[in-house]
């Protein structure tokens, strides 16, 4: 059975929406209901979701955003914009960014069943196309092995900008932007396929790097991109950025959304493990031969922390500004950041809207390392540390205070008190109705 949850400012088209779905014939165990990205962010953090629906155009934040978000922490979740006419521009960005489905408002019951039907069939069966990982060798349409061959000569040297040109016209333009980034993508082939099998012969270990590549090929189809095999079971994904992806933290949330995209459907279809490592964005062709340098360093840094399989270059600048410091020097460093994490939190998690961007910004570090730091160090993640002060906030002030529900809910955080109500049920395993007639 499934969990669905529906994400929209407008509670009639949430109620709508999840009425259609609990009557249909569909193996529904619940449809949760969220109003805004960040009751929609809990639940992601505290359920398992099988599918969303999100509006385009919600205040606080925005579907584009949730959908950043969501991809961050489960890229496997197929994500639904519902939007109403002249939306179109958004909704062309959200598919971009990884949304299976545009439907436009009113939206009927039998099209609502049957995109929920053909969606969560897809999820369910996307790795029979894997399955017969042990058949022919194919490349994707536009490399062959003089490409690959050539894309791997640019790397490693220098590229003067009279060769522009010329290697525009070799790769018939299908890098013609000016924006660039490089993802590095080592396999581990010890063991994969299907059946999670020892991987023991030359032609196993060639016919899972051509499923491999397929993959990462269809993963970044909604991206300008070229990849190409540098040596032994490395990979690098050479990306197009838009000039509006290339500004902000939707410029390094971009690189680590395509990054777990990859890694996941590695390890979900193919049973095959990866370290990533993911450079800046630079620009202009000139600059590939320094992002693929900047690609590799960030893959070494995967080697030294352990448990971390992708690394964004700014964090491995953080941490270790340094090449020589010792591992003690950054373990230290590594728990200062997550000293002054904490300190940022506790001062911050009753804000209205705190995100895991807003933590990330305050200690100069991407999302996804962070949360890997904080959980190394902590034994916790980042949002179920958030969530447990809230509630023990939240468990105070019933106990302590006459406020009414409404009152705690916006001191602590919370949009609604009907919200603040099932994360502390959740949480307590006990209403806070219960908490007020106990005491305790």
């Amino acid at each position: 059975m499934v969990n669905i949850l529906v994400v929209d400012d407008e509670p009639m088209i949430c109620k709508g929406v999840a009425t259609i779905l609990k009557q249909s014939k569909l193996d529904i165990n619940e449809v949760f209901i969220a109003y805004n990205g960040y009751e929609a962010l809990d639940f992601i953090h505290l359920e398992k979701i099988d599918l969303v629906f999100t509006d385009i155009q919600m205040e606080k934040m925005n579907g584009i955003e949730l959908i950043e978000n969501i991809f961050l922490e489960d890229p496997s979740i197929p994500i639904v914009i519902l939007s109403a006419h002249g939306e179109f521009e958004y909704a062309q960005k959200a598919i971009r960014f990884g949304a299976k489905e545009y439907l436009v408002k009113p939206i009927t019951p039998p099209h609502l069943i049957s995109v929920v039907t053909k969606l969560l069939k897809e999820k369910e069966e996307k790795g029979q196309r894997f399955a017969n990982w042990e058949g022919s060798r194919t490349l994707p349409g536009h490399m062959t092995h003089e490409t690959n061959y050539f894309l791997n000569e640019l790397m490693t040297g220098t590229i003067h900008e009279s060769e522009v040109p010329g290697i525009r016209e070799t790769l018939e333009d299908r890098m013609n932007g000016t924006y660039f980034s490089m993802l590095t993508v080592k396999l581990s082939l010890e063991r994969g396929g299907i059946h999670d099998q020892e991987i023991s012969t030359l032609k196993d270990r060639n016919l899972l790097k051509y499923a491999a590549l397929n993959i990462m090929e269809e993963t970044a189809s909604q991206w300008s991109h070229l990849v190409f095999n540098n040596h032994n079971s490395i990979f690098t994904l050479l990306l197009q950025i838009t000039e509006e992806e290339s500004r902000g933290s939707m410029r390094v949330n971009q690189l680590l959304m395509v990054a777990q995209m990859i890694h996941t459907n590695l390890q979900k279809y193919l049973n095959v493990k990866s370290q990533i490592g993911i450079s800046r964005i630079r620009e202009g062709i000139t600059q590939w031969p320094v992002i693929y340098k900047e690609a590799l360093e960030s893959l070494t840094c995967c080697e030294t922390n352990k448990g971390h399989y992708m690394f964004y270059i700014e964090d491995k600048d953080s941490i270790n500004p340094n090449p020589d410091f010792t591992r003690a020097a950054v373990d230290e460093a590594n728990n200062r950041i997550v000293y002054e994490t904490k300190v940022y939190i506790e001062g911050h998690f009753c804000d209205k809207g705190l995100k895991l961007q807003d933590i990330a910004d305050a200690v100069h570090l991407s999302p996804n390392y962070l949360s890997y730091l904080f959980k190394k160090v902590m034994g916790t993640n980042i949002w179920d540390y958030v969530t447990k002060l809230r509630m023990e906030e939240g468990k105070r002030l019933i106990l302590t205070t006459d406020k009414r529900r409404y009152e705690i809910s916006e001191e602590i955080g919370y949009e609604s008190p009907e919200h603040f109500s099932k994360i502390f049920k959740k949480h307590f395993g006990i209403n806070i109705s219960e908490v007020k007639q106990t005491g305790t």
